[in-house]
């Protein structure tokens, strides 16, 4: 019988700017440029498309349309290494075998990408490979694959003034955050709340800095932030309270920055605070007896938040360009720079 658990689902998002003289369009997204790097990425042969360091590696896995015209599906091969150390049998404690520094425990991280707006849900990572810059880093290291495709853009657009500058054909952005009101009523429980002064502030103007303030100086430590940290010890939740609390100390702005420690919905600990929060999604995913997440499951979930839960539902298409479509000439120019590739190139480049 499947487990049913609470899982994280990471949200980011990716635009396709065009610029032209004064006219730009940065929160835009053409579907077609990435559809076409991911495509051909997934050609490049497995040794040759990963990407490592000393510690990690990630790959793509797999890229296709989805059941939903508007959607594609996918995962990344993420696993870490780089260190000798044995395999236990977690029940007897008995030694099993042995991963060498270039051996590791590979995963899939399945995701989803909106076609219309450039939403990317990825699964929260097992191995804790993946994440933002990484994907970046592997997309832009193969994104020379399709310039043939912006060449072939820029010149039916010529007439207009937008282009694909190569250097910046995609990014790939973290979600608009979160208010920081409306996270807090995600948890389920306030661990503590963290106030701070920093140095610029005239502390003797809050009450519950002044004794400390003046021991300090006293000491002659006259530059420090102070943080002041309030733990509940109620054995209450106390989550509308503190809500009410910090509503009240934002529209002071008696400090300069705060932040809450509790537990979430999923039952994780986390600290949040306005600089740090993101767009994360948190829903009910089937895993098997093996511990895996059941990939029908995962994408039923991701494919949900799209249609209905997307923080970006507005965003478009970059308005009045032509799109490239099928081009037998892109096609071929594509097909030999993939070909010189896995001739050629017995390894891959390492992560710097």
């Amino acid at each position: 019988m499947p487990n049913i658990k609470n899982t994280t689902i990471k949200g980011y998002e990716f635009c396709t700017p065009k610029f032209g003289g004064e006219i730009q369009f940065e929160k835009v997204y053409d579907h077609e440029l990435i559809d076409t790097l991911f495509d051909s990425i997934l050609q490049l042969d497995k040794k040759i498309r990963k990407y490592k360091n000393d510690t990690v590696s990630f790959n793509l896995g797999n890229y296709q349309q989805s059941e939903d015209a508007n959607i594609a599906e996918g995962y990344f091969i993420t696993a870490r290494h780089g260190v000798r150390r044995p395999e236990i049998d977690i029940n007897t404690q008995e030694e099993v075998g042995i991963l060498e520094k270039t051996q590791g425990v590979e995963n899939n991280v399945y995701f989803m990408l909106d076609k219309r707006t450039g939403l990317l849900l990825v699964q929260d990572d097992f191995n804790k490979v993946f994440n933002r810059k990484l994907l970046h880093t592997f997309l832009s290291y193969h994104k020379n694959i399709v310039y043939p495709y912006i060449d072939e853009f820029n010149r039916i657009n010529k007439k207009t003034p937008l282009k694909i500058h190569k250097r910046s054909c995609f990014r790939l952005l973290t979600l608009p955050p979160v208010n920081f009101m409306e996270k807090l009523k995600e948890f389920t429980e306030i661990k503590s709340a963290i106030l701070t002064l920093d140095s610029t502030t005239e502390k003797k103007k809050v009450d519950v800095s002044e004794i400390l303030d003046k021991e300090l100086e006293d000491n002659e430590i006259n530059k420090y932030d102070l943080e002041i940290k309030i733990k509940n010890k109620s054995g209450k939740a106390m989550v509308k309270i503190f809500e009410r609390y910090f509503e009240k100390i934002m529209d002071l702005q008696k400090y300069d920055s705060y932040a809450i420690e509790g537990k979430l919905l999923n039952g994780k600990i986390k600290r949040i605070s306005p600089d740090t929060i993101t767009r994360d999604f948190y829903t009910d995913v089937e895993y098997n007896d093996n511990g895996e997440a059941l990939m029908s499951s995962i994408y039923n979930q991701m494919a949900d938040i799209i249609l209905h839960d997307n923080p970006i539902n507005g965003k478009g298409m970059t308005p009045n360009i032509k799109m490239v479509g099928e081009n037998n000439n892109v096609d071929m120019a594509i097909q030999k720079e993939i070909s010189v590739r896995n001739q050629d190139r017995p390894d891959q480049q390492e992560i710097s």
